[in-house]
């Protein structure tokens, strides 16, 4: 009987002491089944919304990017060229220019174009650039690439035959077949350029690629969104848009359906003033904490001392939505690892910020310079701009294709990072401001030793 009596004890000191007032708990008050119902659509949208943003983000800023250089005017830096047609870079890349992006490279000028597939095939016509390096980047609007060039097709005149995800019909003779995943592409061409005593041959040689169309140009008025739309609840239509119109990766099915669910996917019509109050508090704040994510993420993982590893945010992505929606919010596209990779380092090899105000050197030993088949380069950048960084030289990077390298005199290449002029003659010198910056080491076709991570970068060694 002892549990009886444990029982009774507990039940005891539940209730009120005599002479003590009794306290009445008051219930908190039930939400009405409206007010469930809405909390319930909020979080749903939410998160499906969080999702889909980060999912469809590479094909929004794509479609921003495609209305923007192929409508006369639109572009703020003055990039234009109609739909199926090229646009060709006509300068070297210079701090604040038209061609200094995000993180512009300075070893290759640039040709890019927009291509509308729905109509049938696009023709790429290649020169022979007799073995100079060039790479043709072919990137869907999920952001995945296809390339040709010098490591892939070689050199030699080649045509291409660029097509959508439904084309079918025969491919002639000695062309090779480029399949696109979407209706609408990307192409950029870059070629190698040495210094400004190169930029006329190299791009004399550029102006002879060509494109070509059996179809009419398609408009480029088309629905596509401006730079808003990709920050407010409209990113939802323009993905919605692009769903219905494009394949998806096999085994997106269940991910499809969730979108659905929030209005936005393949199989619905998003109608914004159709979205109940809960639905459309929920894909706003999934716009808003989506972008968020995307532009406060590094566009490289940095390791906690110096250079971010070889290949990172560099596709093929797969189902990694976010890694492809990192690199796209940082600047449009990313070579595959094979055609290039570009570490880079924010830190020195201490683990301390870089700043111009202090000195650095990197120093490849005799023989240990990055394992590659085509050339290796390395740029210093303003963090604060994320541009080229001005300097009295004019020196915005340094090549192993530069004709006055220096190496010591035990074989060692050295380069220094520095704002002032190094007093050593058998140094290569990068200029810096005296603010923050961050470098990117560029190796074109990398060898196996660097794909496979067996070769690291030399320390970015401070100086006193």
């Amino acid at each position: 009987m002892k549990w009886k009596f444990a029982f009774l004890a507990a039940l005891s000191a539940c209730l009120p002491v005599a002479g003590s007032p009794a306290i009445a708990a008051t219930p908190p008050a039930m939400p009405s089944a409206a007010e469930i119902i809405s909390q319930r659509d909020e979080a749903l949208a939410y998160a499906a919304g969080l999702q889909g943003y980060i999912y469809g983000y590479p094909a929004l800023d794509y479609m921003r990017i495609m209305r923007e250089q192929t409508t006369p005017g639109l572009d703020p830096k003055g990039v234009y060229a109609p739909v199926n047609a090229v646009y060709f870079q006509n300068a070297l890349v210079e701090p604040g220019s038209l061609y200094a992006g995000r993180g512009p490279n300075t070893d290759t000028i640039y040709f890019t174009g927009w291509l509308d597939l729905s109509q049938g095939p696009v023709t790429v016509d290649a020169p022979d650039t007799h073995d100079r390096y060039y790479a043709l980047t072919f990137a869907d609007f999920y952001s995945e690439v296809q390339h040709t060039g010098r490591r892939t097709t070689g050199t030699g005149a080649q045509r291409l035959m660029v097509v959508g995800p439904d084309w079918k019909g025969d491919v002639p003779a000695g062309v090779q077949l480029i399949r696109m995943r979407t209706h609408q592409a990307y192409i950029l061409g870059r070629v190698l350029v040495q210094g400004p005593k190169d930029f006329p041959a190299a791009s004399k040689l550029m102006r002879q690629f060509k494109l070509g169309s059996a179809a009419a140009a398609a408009s480029a008025r088309r629905d596509y969104p401006m730079a808003a739309d990709l920050t407010s609840l409209s990113a939802f239509r323009f993905i919605n848009a692009f769903l219905r119109t494009n394949p998806r990766l096999p085994g997106e099915e269940a991910l499809m359906a969730q979108f659905d669910r929030a209005g936005f996917g393949p199989n619905v019509s998003f109608d914004e003033a159709k979205l109940s109050p809960g639905t459309r508090r929920g894909l706003e704040r999934a716009v808003a904490d989506g972008n968020a994510i995307l532009q406060r993420a590094p566009r490289a993982t940095p390791q906690f001392k110096g250079w971010s590893p070889m290949g990172s945010g560099q596709g093929p992505y797969g189902h990694d939505y976010l890694s492809r929606a990192i690199t796209e919010a940082h600047g449009i596209l990313a070579n595959v690892a094979a055609e290039s990779v570009y570490p880079s380092a924010l830190t020195d090899g201490e683990g301390n910020q870089l700043v111009g105000t202090r000195r650095y050197r990197i120093v490849f030993p005799a023989g240990q310079m990055p394992p590659n088949n085509a050339f290796w380069a390395i740029n210093a950048y303003d963090l604060r701009t994320v541009d080229l960084i001005p300097n009295p030289i004019k020196r915005y990077g340094i090549s192993e294709r530069m004709p006055d390298l220096r190496k010591r005199a035990d074989g060692a290449l050295e380069l220094r990072v520095q704002r002032d002029r190094p007093t050593e003659k058998d140094v290569n010198w990068l200029p810096v401001n005296d603010g923050p910056f961050f470098l990117t080491f560029r190796i074109y076709q990398p060898g196996e030793a660097v794909l496979k991570g067996q070769y690291a970068l030399p320390a970015i060694e401070p100086l006193p």
